[in-house]
């Protein structure tokens, strides 16, 4: 006999390797839904808090492709084996601080040099920061669309989608480019009467969810757009993806003593660090998130002329 699921070999002991097996069933995404983190594209694995590793090993278990075998009357049955994996989700800190001088706070007629203002832009550069952390991993996707020196076209998109519907990667999809990538594609869709297809309308309530970033709506892929698109002196190098290709984890911080906070959204914190003896007010935003590629076969890489 083989491809039995036992504890201790074959594909099933994948399962039990993982660190954190509860890290299968998805958390509600809560605070976090006026960010790109909220998109069903992306699977959240919930908090690290109390996970004692900031280290995640997800479980991947693919069940898609069993069939039943034909079989004579009392032919006995062989078992089959099943496709599983683990992926990696290490969580990290990452921080943005800004300094601001009482007098100059005291002589700005802007409102820019405001510390709310300057607050709620560092959540804004959270999500900035996960968007360009996610493009970055969407570039190792192993399928690649576009060919090298060659400007970013829809027959680029059209066979990126493609290329996820045959491998049964499910929508809606996620599309980040460089703004360069994304005017030369929006011309050619353009000059191929596309413009009117482009779901625009709810372009002013994603832009809330998800930040600036998002472009609108084409054949259920959400376009987005980032100056942080990656460059290899040739080409910019984008990507799509589906659920499956993606996950990522968060960590939600102890209340700290003596902590003077401004805005807390769980993962990213802004605080104030006074200097009474400078005049001088810090604005100091922390995050803690975790990236992981689930599934290789979920994205693809979009290629383009720089």
């Amino acid at each position: 006999m083989a491809n039995e699921l036992l504890y201790g070999s074959g594909s099933a002991a994948n399962l039990f390797d993982a660190a954190r097996t509860e890290a299968l069933f998805e958390e509600t995404i809560g605070d976090k839904d006026y960010s790109i983190l909220a998109h069903p594209a992306l699977m959240y694995f919930g908090d690290k808090a109390g996970g004692i590793s900031a280290v995640s090993n997800i479980p991947v278990v693919d069940l898609s492709d069993d069939e039943f075998a034909s079989l004579t009357e009392i032919e006995e049955l062989t078992p089959s084996d099943i496709t599983s994996a683990v992926a990696t989700i290490t969580v990290a800190r990452r921080g943005l601080e800004r300094d601001l001088g009482d007098f100059a706070a005291a002589l700005d007629g802007t409102g820019a040099l405001d510390e709310i203002a300057l607050a709620d832009g560092m959540i804004v550069g959270a999500n900035l920061t996960s968007l360009n952390l996610l493009v970055t991993m969407g570039i190792t996707a192993t399928t690649v669309a576009g060919a090298s020196g060659a400007t970013m076209t829809h027959a680029t998109i059209r066979s990126a989608k493609q290329s996820l519907r045959s491998a049964s990667v499910q929508g809606p999809y996620i599309c980040i480019l460089g703004q360069k990538q994304y005017n030369e594609w929006e011309t050619d869709f353009e000059a191929l009467g596309g413009a009117i297809q482009m779901k625009t309308d709810q372009a002013r309530e994603m832009a809330r969810l998800t930040g600036s970033s998002y472009q609108g709506t084409w054949d259920n892929i959400d376009f987005f757009t980032t100056s942080k698109v990656v460059t290899d002196g040739t080409d910019l190098n984008g990507c799509m993806f589906g659920r499956g290709f993606a996950g990522w984890q968060s960590l939600r911080t102890k209340p700290a003593l003596g902590r003077l906070t401004l805005m807390d959204a769980g993962w990213v914190v802004v605080e104030v660090d006074r200097q009474g003896k400078k005049a001088l007010s810090g604005l100091v935003g922390n995050m803690y998130i975790g990236w992981g590629k689930i599934q290789d076969s979920g994205g693809v890489r979009l290629r383009s002329v720089d």
